[in-house]
């Protein structure tokens, strides 16, 4: 369909130079979870889990203090960046308008003196060396550890380029912000508590680039500075140490910046800063003392730059739109969206401070939530700017747990916070370009909701509700769909200060003050009442991006499932599994946005983020042993939390009509937050049973345990989009990410002694996402799709305190699901009306003949074990996640449209898991034994048979399969050892797919397999004497695997004659 459009004239300039300049076959050459009182020291800690300097810089700076009132400085920037939106948009949309298409092309140059904003996420990692003075124990050994901080994050930059031939020379610098928070177990013998609240962000760099047309490919290098803030609380000093400093040290980074109007460019930057190291220096207004702090921090960027004045940049119109619609008139709405913020306790009195007594106060949430509710408002509108007032108004689920009223380490409550709406009257003013508005917007908010304060081991609850008031700032874009409706998008900032709020349990009153602040995202339609002008819709024009760029926005609802595990070996005993706990079955509902860039060169810049919930499924927490034997207790799962985002820059390797295939390099982040309560035991041990559930009535309903996890790490993928007819395209991402971070809080709410557990470690991780688009017409899209994400650690500890050295750990986390969408595309798109005229079907093309090719993919699956014991509560059975990557070699006959073939495969897989196996053997007090598999190779024989429709061959195959795998048992309390066993196992494979001729020798798919191999090879041991003569390998060995395939064939696809 593009080409076709190139080769007969038709379509806009940028459309026909989009098509010439991309490659064209048709044209040659163009190119109590234990009781409180159970245990002392490391042994009592085995069934526990967990998570928690620069010579640049000059003495003057140590120290000082750069918080002219944190809220105060946070929200001038965000101010500033939301004011620079409304100038970075419109003109970034410029050439999108009436009038700029055909605009003469300046030559252009990347020198001038730039302005501009941008949004990401960022990493911060705080060490803190041993410090044995105050803070410490006497005689106590000092110990080192490592808190991580991630989050989303926002800032803006000033800088100055001066190009002289392709080489660019700049110097830049920038400001951001965002909620970086990180807790770590530091100091003597590790029982403090050290957390860092990182609120900017700064650097001042040179930078280097090369420009071609209109990319400017650059490295950044320079000074870095963060700001601090640090609070420190242990068992064994009254009241909470806290200070303030300024870190200093290097940063160096790169990315790529593209011009899109004769004054804007868009960027993806990465930037690591190493911020060196200092004495952090703390007092709690009686004494005063110092620790060792390093730091060090990434970050992961989307920006725009705006240039006042100078000549226009490289490759881009001269010409600037107009304004065009008139926004002037009453509208109403709906929105959907998410939040995230802070929320923080502090200075309590009453019934609280008696429960502090010399232990200290504070706490602080990470809430998050979904939100959705409606707006009316009114616009009036003078030449381009148009000015207005706006009502909202959102119910929402936002929560968080805090740790808070801490007294001497013995006893502690926790805070949670829930909003249930949130409101806001606010003026907007913005600018109209076309069928689009930018604008910001400030004035008075509202928050309504509920808190709870409660000891964690007690049925009592405070609680606090009512309404708090407060103030927000935004900015958004609006776009005119219809003369009476519009979509926009709009993020705001919301600060509701410090309150005092009064709780009541029905016998003891305590006030405390709560400081709450958030972030919110929304998207939103809004119908216009009396709208004047021509009522078309912009979805029937071709509008043009500059210079050959297309867009694609829109909005997703995904659904999924997932599970978390972790198993926690001894901190001495390193080959001694403690404790796992199993968070299975949780369901997440999150919306979230995403967009996809594209240059007529192939250069591609696509993400998404979503916000959500999670909720349903179980804890089961397992402990080798509990109290006197195997534990295994089950809780259920509430009130959970889910966010993520990716963001690849890629190129097209290949395009053919609408259809390409690319391969990038791009950042992946997931967080989770889950919740527990009802703690009921499921084997024979004393923890949570009836008596313990008696003697302690909070076990039935009180939060128990929380796990709060972020993995990101780099992902390198391959992404397709095969158009499969005129309406009809389906896109695939295969990606894999070779090193992964994790960093993780444990919460034990009825253990304030380990209350919270700090972990940290690295691996690896896949992703598979597919799409299938329908289009409803040129611009806009409705889908449907699935995505399957797999993380796992290959290196993981945490430290308990007291203890001398840490407890290694494994981590397996999953997520899978379907999402619905619907999206908008904006620049040079390809007509669908061919759609809607009655043709003859084309002939489709020929498959005969021999290819070799590749397979990129990951699946999930699951390991049986044949026990002659009675039934167990869980386990028996093991669930195993992972990736593969193969190559093929086969053939294939075509007669008519049926297709034949034949192929073998064979590569490598990465296929992970472990689990309980074995429990109700007799083993006194240490039954339960772990097992696990790990596969290492897949293979394949099979036949296939399709059906070939124009250029897509649907297809089902089955036949023979092996698989290479190591099967683990661990019988290290009986012989000390670890038992691997290596096998290869034969079976069998079914499954199907599409292939889709992309050229006329490379052809492109989504391919589904089924295996399944049987048992294992047997093996055995001796001891202990009720598993002589068991056959520990497993009985039962499946899986499924969703892979993207290449195959270049050595025959022409070409049409069947």
């Amino acid at each position: 369909m593009l080409c076709s459009a190139c080769s007969t004239g038709t379509g806009s300039p940028a459309f026909r130079t989009r098509c010439s300049t991309r490659w064209n076959p048709a044209v040659p050459d163009a190119g109590p979870r234990k009781r409180l009182s159970r245990g002392e020291g490391p042994a009592s800690f085995v069934s526990m889990q967990s998570r928690w300097s620069s010579p640049m810089m000059s003495e003057s700076l140590r120290g000082t203090r750069l918080r002219v009132g944190e809220t105060n400085m946070r929200s001038v920037l965000l101010g500033s960046i939301c004011a620079l939106t409304t100038v970075l948009v419109p003109q970034a949309r410029a050439a999108d308008l009436p009038g700029s298409p055909g605009a003469a092309t300046a030559p252009g140059s990347w020198t001038g003196l730039y302005i501009g904003s941008y949004v990401g996420t960022g990493l911060v990692d705080t060490h803190w060396g041993p410090e044995a003075g105050t803070l410490g124990l006497e005689n106590g050994a000092a110990f080192t550890d490592t808190g991580a901080a991630s989050g989303a994050i926002a800032g803006g930059q000033i800088g100055y380029n001066y190009q002289t031939g392709p080489y660019v020379f700049g110097v830049e610098g920038e400001l951001g912000t965002g909620f970086l928070f990180s807790q770590a177990r530091c100091l003597s013998q590790a029982v403090s508590i050290c957390s860092t609240d990182t609120d900017l962000l700064a650097t001042l760099t040179a930078r280097l680039g090369y420009a071609t047309g209109n990319v400017l490919v650059y490295g950044k290098a320079g000074a870095a500075l963060a700001n601090n803030s640090y609070t420190v609380s242990g068992a064994f000093y009254p009241g909470q140490f806290t200070g303030s400093q300024v870190m200093t040290g290097w940063t160096l980074g790169g990315g790529v910046e593209v011009a899109l109007t004769p004054q804007v460019s868009a960027k993806v930057e990465y930037s690591y800063l190493d911020l060196g190291d200092a004495d952090a220096r703390l007092q709690n207004g009686f004494d005063s003392t110092s620790a060792p702090v390093s730091q060090s921090a990434q970050m992961v960027k989307l920006g725009l730059n705006w240039r006042p004045w100078g000549p226009p940049l490289p490759g881009t119109g001269t010409g600037l739109p107009s304004p065009g619609r008139d926004w002037t008139g009453f509208y109403l709405g709906a929105h959907a969206g998410g939040a995230w913020g802070r929320d923080a306790w502090s200075a309590g009195t009453g019934a609280f401070a008696e429960a502090t007594g010399d232990g200290n106060f504070p706490g602080a949430a990470n809430p998050m939530g979904l939100l959705g509710g409606g707006q009316l408002g009114f616009n009036y509108q003078a030449g381009p700017w148009v000015a207005g007032i706006e009502a909202s108004v959102s119910a929402s689920d936002l929560s968080g747990y805090a740790r808070c009223v801490t007294d001497s380490w013995q006893h502690a409550f926790a805070c949670q916070n829930t909003v249930d709406s949130i409101g806001s009257i606010s003026g907007r003013i913005g600018q109209s370009w076309g069928d689009l508005l930018v604008y910001g917007k400030a004035g008075a908010a509202w928050v309504s909701g509920s808190s709870e304060m409660h000891p964690t081991i007690e049925t009592n609850r405070f609680t606090s509700s009512g309404t708090r008031w407060g103030w927000m700032i935004g900015s958004g874009l609006e776009y005119a769909l219809t003369r009476n409706v519009s979509a926009f998008v709009e993020y705001d900032y919301y600060d509701f200060g410090s309150h005092e709020q009064t709780y009541f349990d029905g016998t003891d009153t305590g006030t405390a003050r709560l400081n709450q602040r958030l972030d919110a995202v929304r998207m939103g339609v809004n119908y216009r009442f009396g709208a004047q002008g021509p009522d078309v819709a912009p979805a029937l024009a071709v509008a043009g991006l500059p210079m050959g760029w297309t867009a694609e926005v829109g909005a997703r609802y995904f659904v999924s499932t997932g599970r978390t595990q972790f198993d926690l070996m001894d901190p001495f005993e390193t080959s001694r599994l403690n404790s796992r706990l199993i968070y299975a079955d949780s369901s997440g509902q999150s919306l979230e946005t995403f967009f996809r860039f594209e240059n007529a060169n192939g250069l591609f810049l696509k993400g998404y983020a979503g916000l959500g919930t999670l909720s349903g499924g179980g804890l089961n927490d397992e402990d080798f042993p509990g109290v006197a034997q195997y534990s295994n207790t089950l809780s259920t799962l509430d009130d959970g939390h889910l966010s993520y985002g990716a963001v690849d820059i890629g190129y097209e390797l290949v395009r053919q009509g609408e259809s390409t295939l690319g391969a990038f390099v791009g950042y992946r982040v997931l967080y989770q937050n889950m919740n527990d309560d009802d703690c009921l035991q499921l084997a024979g041990d004393e923890i949570c049973d009836a008596s313990d559930r008696a003697d302690y009535p909070a076990l039935l309903d009180a939060v128990g345990l929380s796990e709060t996890e972020t993995w990101q790490g780099v992902a390198l993928g391959i992404n397709a989009r095969l158009q499969l007819s005129d309406r009809l395209r389906l896109e695939v991402d295969a990606a894999y990410l070779p090193y992964v971070t994790r960093s993780g809080i444990d919460n034990h709410w009825w253990r304030p002694d380990i209350n919270p557990l700090v972990q940290d470690g690295n691996g690896w991780g896949t992703q598979m996402e597919a799409v299938l688009n329908y289009a409803v017409t040129d611009r806009l899209d409705i889908g449907i799709g699935g995505r399957y994400w797999y993380f796992a650690t290959d290196d993981a500890s945490m430290r308990f305190p007291g203890a001398s050295s840490r407890s290694p750990m494994s981590f397996y986390v999953e997520r899978y699901g379907g999402f619905l969408q619907a999206s908008y595309r904006f620049g040079d798109v390809a007509s669908r009306d061919a759609g809607l005229v009655t043709k003859a079907p084309p002939a489709p093309f020929n498959w005969t003949g021999l290819y070799v090719g590749g397979a990129l993919g990951g699946g999930k699956g699951s390991s049986t074990y044949a026990s002659p014991f009675p039934p167990p509560v869980s386990g028996d059975a093991v669930e195993l996640g992972g990736a593969m990557a193969s190559a093929q070699i086969g053939g294939d006959y075509q007669f008519g449209a049926l297709v034949i073939g034949a192929e073998a495969s064979a590569g490598w897989a990465n296929l992970v898991g472990t689990d309980t196996c074995f429990s109700t053997a007799e083993a006194g007090a240490l039954s339960g034994f772990n097992c696990g598999s790990r596969v290492k190779g897949l293979g394949t024989v099979t036949g296939r048979l399709g059906y070939a429709l124009d250029r897509t061959l649907f297809y089902v195959r089955g036949g023979l399969a092996w698989d290479r795998q190591t099967d683990s048992f661990n019988n290290y309390n009986f012989t000390g050892q670890i038992i691997d066993h290596d096998s290869t196992n034969t079976g069998w494979t079914l499954g199907g797919g599409l292939d889709y001729a992309l050229l006329p020798n490379l052809s492109v798919g989504l391919e589904y397999k089924h295996f399944d191999f049987g048992g294992s090879s047997s093996f055995a041991t001796s001891a202990p004497p009720s598993l002589a003569g068991v056959n520990l390998g497993p009985d039962g060995l499946s899986f499924d695997m969703v892979s993207l395939t290449l195959n270049y064939r050595f025959s022409n696809l070409d049409r069947a004659r």
